[in-house]
């Protein structure tokens, strides 16, 4: 589980997108502007994503976005909370997406969520779930009915 920033460029996208959305030429993307299918390098230092750069998914990277689901409006319920409820819908979108069941899989995944601070000051309740290759190596090509 990780984080997201909500100051600086959480906000931007930087990357260059086909009509689909894809993106085709890499950039800056910043944490509130990743979208589903997005392939990316992780720079990040720590627990709180602020950005990352976005590649094309046919260029080496290290994470994809593969499903997104939004939290229930409400309190911010606690850390654990969160954390619990990412994993769950990031490990049930696994094997749909991948078409591996997880314990098996080459892959391993993990997800970004919302921060106290931002469930609190801009009402984000979305997690990103993303999938990269277990060993930590990067992946090349979509993780999407690999298989592996």
């Amino acid at each position: 589980m990780v984080g997201l920033g909500i100051a600086g460029t959480a906000g931007e996208d930087n990357s260059i997108r086909d009509e689909a959305g894809q993106i085709v030429d890499g950039g800056e993307i910043g944490a509130f502007r990743l979208r589903l299918g997005d392939c990316f390098i992780d720079g990040s230092a720590g627990d709180l994503i602020e950005s990352v750069q976005g590649v094309p998914c046919s260029s080496p990277h290290d994470g994809e976005i593969y499903f997104a689901v939004f939290l229930p409006d409400g309190d911010y319920p606690g850390d654990t909370a969160v954390g619990d409820a990412a994993d769950q819908a990031c490990l049930d979108a696994f094997t749909p997406f991948t078409g591996s069941d997880y314990e098996t899989s080459a892959l391993g995944l993990w997800s970004m969520i919302p921060t106290k601070e931002s469930w609190e000051q801009i009402d984000d309740r979305e997690v990103l779930c993303v999938v990269n290759n277990y060993d930590g190596t990067k992946k090349v090509g979509t993780a999407r009915n690999s298989g592996i």
